[in-house]
């Protein structure tokens, strides 16, 4: 009988000791991810991040062996707390310009909720965790381009490949940025911006076709 109570208490430390650790872990996640937020990665130093979470440094290396750890355990914490629009969600909608104009009405407030976090990380872009990163949001943008272009082409090859890049360029942080903070738009002005000049660059295209037959 004092055996299995023995075991039983030691069951009951280990879960207990897992919980803490779980709470230590998300209490330095955000301290990580909120440093990103306002000073940015290449700023972000374990000390900060220590002060911040009301940790020893150690602890902060016990987590977090190394930068890269740090990066993934902010990025967790930020997905996990306002994850990015997600482009298959939008290939339920047939008409091509109700699709963008949604995937640009999400984009753009997902931009601006999370505004100088992405504008640190394009700042720190030369940081490998940081590069790395970049990389990884560029592909689920060409993902979102493709839903996006489904339905828009009607022509050859090189045509096709202009309007792509009209509806990737409406579509990145960048020309959001560019638009709501140089030329003072709205998110709502940004939007309908960027659905004239796609549908522009597309109406063009297809008058130089016409004209080429």
């Amino acid at each position: 009988m004092s055996s299995l109570k023995e075991g039983q208490r030691r069951s009951y430390r280990l879960q207990r000791r897992a919980v803490k650790q779980a709470e230590t872990h998300l209490a330095l996640a955000r301290a990580a991810f909120e440093l990103h937020s306002s000073v940015g990665p290449s700023r972000t130093t374990v000390s900060a991040i220590a002060e911040k979470a009301g940790v020893q440094r150690l602890t902060v290396y016990r987590h977090f062996p190394d930068e890269e750890a740090v990066f993934n355990a902010c990025s967790a914490y930020s997905f996990g707390q306002d994850p990015p629009p997600n482009p298959e969600t939008w290939r339920s909608i047939v008409e091509p310009e109700v699709r963008l104009r949604t995937a640009l009405f999400q984009l753009y407030s997902y931009y601006r909720r999370k505004r100088q976090l992405l504008a640190n990380l394009y700042r720190d872009a030369e940081m490998p965790v940081v590069a790395a990163a970049l990389a990884r949001r560029r592909e689920v943008l060409a993902k979102g381009v493709a839903v996006l272009s489904q339905g828009c082409f009607d022509s050859d090859g090189g045509t096709a490949r202009l309007l792509v890049a009209a509806i990737g360029h409406a579509l990145d942080f960048t020309t959001w940025l560019s638009l709501v903070e140089n030329q003072g738009l709205s998110d709502e002005e940004a939007v309908e911006t960027m659905l004239v000049f796609v549908r522009s660059v597309r109406s063009s295209l297809r008058a130089a076709e016409a004209t080429s037959r």
